[in-house]
């Protein structure tokens, strides 16, 4: 091997080589997210990066690799975010769904990307990161999620009719798809609000009031009723 290559391959990387490559993928994640993977070329990711495609190959030297390297660099970042705090044994059930919920906000404010990458490489049949994505799900933690749901359910501390293994497909589907659709809902209303503070307020909303009116003045009520106790007691 020349001694070029060699000492190439055997020297540490220069810091603005991981910026470098940061940027790519940056770049790649935004794109996939946009147009889809399957038409998104590296021609393309080159060029909005800014580099000729052959540093691309440099870095990520096949389309496979550079997928790989966006589930194990991006996506499971997320999954960890969202889940490694969870305790469903010791977590209230209310409060713990109310935690993932407030936390995948925080991702998705951070990977504005992700809730299109997820509906179109993911939910869709024939997504192209399906496969790969499923393989780091912690589903452990999932099926604990559901247990906990279960036993709020049957202490009557949640809602009976709730479906406990159902529940985060649902708390997935609220904080995600409004947000991967929202250009398209915007065009039709453009009077429609997507910010974060709206969804999470309405997200909170349903979960925990659904959307009868007298439930949530009951809730009201009760906050109300539990703060005046709170002034009367003495300090």
């Amino acid at each position: 091997m020349p001694q070029t290559a060699r000492s190439r391959m055997g020297r540490r990387p220069h810091p603005q080589d991981f910026d470098a490559r940061e940027h790519l993928l940056d770049v790649a994640v935004a794109l996939f997210a946009e147009r889809g993977i399957a038409n998104t070329t590296v021609a393309q990711i080159a060029a909005a990066s800014g580099v000729t495609s052959a540093m691309v190959h440099y870095w990520f030297q096949t389309r496979e690799k550079l997928l790989d390297a966006l589930v194990e660099e991006r996506l499971v970042a997320a999954f960890g975010a969202i889940w490694d705090p969870v305790d469903p044994e010791h977590d209230d059930p209310l409060a713990l769904t109310q935690g993932i919920v407030k936390r995948m906000f925080d991702v998705t404010e951070t990977m504005p990307w992700l809730p299109s990458l997820w509906l179109r490489e993911i939910v869709n049949e024939g997504g192209l990161l399906r496969e790969r994505a499923f393989a780091h799900i912690p589903v452990q933690k999932l099926a604990a999620f559901g247990q906990s749901i279960a036993r709020g359910c049957a202490s009557g501390q949640l809602n009976p009719r709730l479906e406990p293994l159902l529940l985060f497909n649902s708390v997935l589907a609220l904080v995600m798809l409004p947000q991967a659709t929202a250009r398209i809902w915007q065009r039709l209303n453009p009077r429609t609000s997507f910010d974060r503070a709206t969804l999470e307020r309405h997200v909170f909303a349903l979960l925990t009031q659904g959307i009868s009116a007298t439930a949530a003045a009951k809730a009201t009520g009760t906050a109300a009723s539990t703060v005046r106790r709170a002034k009367r007691q003495p300090s």
